[in-house]
């Protein structure tokens, strides 16, 4: 059990982590954390997974230039107003009711229900099918539910029906859209990371039910 609780602290900061690098502009304050030693061990963590590593590796270099750049605050500013505050087809939407898989009075009629049920509710009133207050209800998620089976299955559920469900797109024009590439190879490790998070919870589960199932051959 210590074990999985280490594991679900990590998660839980890795998924923090993304939702407030996509919820609004980064101040200079949040650009100077991204070179501090929480973020910096956070990167080594997502790079140490295999399907990661490249990713990583090229969000690192993208990040090193974007601090690097002059009036680098306004500048990335510009890029996430241009590719998150402009309507599509000239920007890429980060609401998941605009995509194929649903529409937007269903999403959010389903993201308010889980909202209301962890007693969270949208700041500045954004629309709760918004990515980052999607990855900060993961977040909760994994805080208050990876101790049982169930909890891990909610989780399970959750991602797969409404973060994998439309991520991919949203990744793949943001790679069109993005010239400079910092929001693009964010966003690039952060659905890689969620694949594999999927991956690991149905594997753990998984094992789980092989370690409780009782042994056949035993059975008289």
């Amino acid at each position: 059990m210590p074990l999985l609780n280490e594991m679900a602290r990590q998660r839980a900061s890795i998924y923090r982590w993304f939702a407030q690098i996509l919820y609004q502009e980064l101040t200079e304050e949040a650009l100077i954390h991204m070179r501090d030693d929480d973020t910096q061990a956070r990167l080594r963590a997502l790079k140490s997974i295999p399907e990661l590593w490249l990713d990583v590796q090229q969000f690192q270099l993208r990040l090193r230039t974007a601090l690097k750049r002059k009036d680098r605050q306004l500048e990335l500013a510009a890029d996430f107003a241009s590719l998150f505050l402009i309507p599509p087809p000239a920007g890429v939407s980060p609401y998941a009711g605009h995509y194929p898989h649903t529409t937007s009075h269903e999403a959010r009629k389903i993201m308010q229900q889980w909202l209301v049920g962890y007693e969270l509710a949208p700041q500045n009133n954004e629309a709760p099918d918004h990515l980052a207050i999607q990855l900060a209800l993961m977040e909760v998620l994994i805080t208050k539910n990876s101790d049982t089976a169930e909890g891990l299955e909610q989780q399970s559920q959750f991602l797969k029906q409404h973060l994998l469900s439309w991520l991919p797109y949203f990744s793949q024009r943001c790679g069109q859209r993005d010239s400079f590439g910092f929001y693009a190879t964010a966003i690039r490790v952060m659905v890689c990371f969620i694949k594999q998070d999927a991956q690991w919870i149905e594997d753990y589960l998984e094992a789980v039910k092989i370690a409780q199932t009782p042994d056949a051959s035993h059975v008289r």
